[in-house]
């Protein structure tokens, strides 16, 4: 993962998103276990290793994608964080599309955050801490270190929600890359005139 070049702050927010993309849902209920924050704390080591090894991988950019997508299926509570990007839509959509608009937004991610990697090789992530975030789940803080440049401080929100921990979203600098996906996918949604099939096919096209 991460270093910093000469990349303005909302570049970098909207390329950590991605590591982990990665994650994105506020409302969410704590873990159960006791050791919830140890357990979030080496699920984040465990996605920081990945996502550095990727990086650094060297690979061409349609394997950069296709294995970045797959470390948001496995680390991400992907239909969590998709329904809460989509909102009120999300309550209206049928299984069908529930599903469709998953995998879309899911490769969406992947190709709209896996393409900036280039400007993170050689950075590293350090875990600081974890606190109870109540039903919002865990909060693990991380400093991301880019040689010879600023120190990105961002926390990782991990939820049980799905069965096991995963990340559901990243707070970078303040920011919630959840409400600026949201953001994104809402102003996308009403350009489709509401429609969660054209939607889902406009995600497609951006993937």
């Amino acid at each position: 993962m991460p270093t910093t070049d000469p990349i303005t702050r909302p570049g970098r927010r909207a390329l950590l998103a991605g590591l982990a993309s990665a994650a994105l849902l506020g409302l969410l209920p704590r873990p159960a276990a006791a050791d919830a924050a140890s357990q979030a704390q080496a699920l984040v080591m465990a996605i920081s290793a990945d996502l550095t090894k990727l990086v650094n991988s060297g690979r061409s950019e349609a394997q950069l994608y296709r294995d970045f997508e797959g470390l948001l299926a496995r680390y991400a509570d992907m239909p969590a964080v998709a329904a809460a990007t989509l909102g009120p839509a999300w309550r209206g959509a049928s299984a069908g599309q529930r599903q469709a608009y998953v995998a879309a937004f899911q490769s969406y991610l992947a190709r709209k955050y896996g393409r900036q990697f280039g400007e993170y090789r050689n950075a590293s992530i350090s875990v600081t801490g974890a606190r109870d975030a109540g039903k919002a789940g865990v909060l693990v803080q991380t400093v991301v270190v880019r040689p010879g440049q600023e120190n990105i401080a961002v926390d990782w929100q991990i939820s049980d929600r799905s069965g096991r921990a995963r990340a559901v979203n990243l707070i970078i600098e303040g920011v919630s890359l959840l409400a600026n996906e949201r953001a994104e996918v809402g102003a996308m949604l009403d350009a489709q005139g509401g429609s969660v099939d054209r939607l889902t096919a406009e995600l497609r096209a951006r993937s």
